[in-house]
């Protein structure tokens, strides 16, 4: 089988990686394409042909991919959507269909995981939605496209069959994640993805699938589901190894919904890591309320120089109300024992949940300026499909646009008593400029002047967040 595994173009660049669906905002480099390289690794395992294009890293149109097509034309299309670009996303699709009417296409992402029927029905062209993770339901359909039945039943797929559109049994996820071998990253444009922080190439590492926490926002186990299943420190090492012999990669993003949920699987990894030698650069994520300094003191040694914890908000009610588990206070805590580790912090913070506030939203600011963490990002809450955040907003007659390509952490589109969108976006920039703007946050720059690059790096970082505010 010829396979083309495309992230497709979009009007502005995007981020379309598992959970992750939003505008660069302030990247200048593209976000390398993980599910992509991993799906274009099990294809070219079992014997198939795979071009990958990433037309956001290499800004490609329809027409160009076509045409880069037609001198062996593909037998099966798989391309990758997000909520905020689904419209674009079946268009380009329906256009490709129409150039190659034998060859059979599928989507996968969160979106249309979701809403695999709806998206069937507003496309007409389309033959496949992979619901959930799609590597190896990708597998089963280049099988079936191969023997020409696209009748046979596989799971985790909505397919469009002689009988009409079939909604098979869901996937059970696959436990062993080592089996799904190494990213097919000579496939892709690895000189496209340079870090907006380090400015330097780096890769993703998928460490962990699944999240066992219900934040009622979150669209992660929607796509991974609620258990979690690791790869083996030996793994992952090799992976690295390989990444780091064959392109000169020395930057990694260990990519899990959460990372140090398991600190004895932490533990393993890092000390094969320090082991190996390989002295690499790492980031990944943690929670507020991981407790154990001698963690993050292991996984500096290990090569980790930052962390991103959700914070959410400040307020112990608006906590609660998301179901998040944690308290505004052990932030203080966890960024201390960073800080004292020298792992640099990035926390994110959400306004505009269910019960938001005056007080809540000033809550969250004083929380973060406490904390002192090296970076915050402040988000518009978005109703995803399938999250409660959706389901509550839907029933209570709260959203304010229908228009999936607004549904971005860059829009608000849902209706906060006492907060109209423009007053919301206000009190964004408000938060920013509380943050950043202070004599505290001076210090920390003026304590990094000791260290040039990191300097650099964090002088990057918030200018760049406060221009595209």
């Amino acid at each position: 089988m010829n396979a083309a595994v495309i992230n497709p173009p979009y009007k502005v660049p995007f981020i379309r990686e598992g959970r992750c669906q939003s505008p660069q905002s302030y990247r200048k480099n593209s976000v390398p394409q993980m599910t992509l390289a991993l799906v274009a690794g099990v294809l070219r395992a079992a014997g198939h042909a795979v071009r990958v294009f990433d037309a956001i890293a290499l800004d490609l149109s329809v027409e160009s991919i076509a045409a880069s097509l037609t001198e062996s034309p593909p037998d099966l299309l798989l391309v990758n959507t997000t909520t905020p670009t689904i419209a674009s996303d079946l268009a380009f699709v329906e256009t490709l269909k129409q150039r190659f009417p034998a060859a059979r296409a599928a989507v996968f992402g969160v979106h249309v995981t979701v809403l695999d029927r709806e998206v069937m029905e507003s496309a007409p062209l389309l033959d496949a939605v992979i619901r959930g993770e799609p590597e190896w339901t990708s597998l089963d359909l280049a099988a079936a496209a191969a023997a020409g039945n696209w009748d046979v039943e596989i799971p985790g797929c909505t397919m469009r069959t002689a009988a009409g559109i079939v909604r098979h049994p869901d996937r059970v996820p696959r436990a062993d994640l080592d089996a799904l071998g190494f990213p097919a990253w000579d496939l892709l444009p690895l000189d496209q993805y340079v870090h907006p922080v380090y400015r330097k190439r780096y890769l993703p590492v998928n460490i962990s699938r699944g999240c066992r926490h219900r934040c009622i926002f979150c669209v992660g186990p929607l796509y991974y589901g609620h258990t979690m299943r690791r790869r083996s420190p030996a793994s992952l090492v090799a992976e690295i190894r390989k990444d780091v012999e064959l392109f000169g990669i020395r930057h990694f993003w260990f990519y899990a919904e959460d990372f140090t949920e398991d600190p004895d699987f932490v533990r393993a990894l890092c000390r094969a890591l320090i082991e190996a030698r390989l002295k690499i650069v790492w980031w990944s994520n943690t929670r507020v309320d991981t407790t154990d300094p001698g963690l993050f003191a292991l996984m500096r040694k290990a090569g980790c120089r930052m962390l991103s914890i959700g914070g959410e908000s400040g307020s112990p009610d608006m906590l609660k109300a998301m179901r998040k588990g944690t308290l505004a206070v052990q932030l203080d805590r966890t960024v201390k024992m960073m800080r004292k580790a020298g792992i640099d912090s990035v926390v994110y913070y959400i306004f505009g949940l269910p019960g938001e506030t005056e007080r809540s939203i000033e809550e969250t600011v004083a929380a973060a300026k406490r904390a002192g963490p090296d970076y915050v990002e402040f988000y518009p809450a978005v109703p995803y499909p399938g999250t409660v955040f959706f389901e509550q907003v839907r029933r209570e007659n709260r959203v304010l646009s229908d228009d999936w390509s607004l549904y971005h952490y860059g829009e608000f589109v849902v209706d906060v008593p006492g907060f109209p969108p423009d007053i919301m976006r206000a009190r964004i920039r408000k938060a920013y400029r509380s943050f950043y703007l202070r004599p505290r946050y001076a210090w920390t720059m003026a304590r990094k002047l000791r260290h040039p690059a990191s300097f650099l790096n964090l002088v990057r970082f918030g200018w760049g967040y406060l221009k595209s505010i």
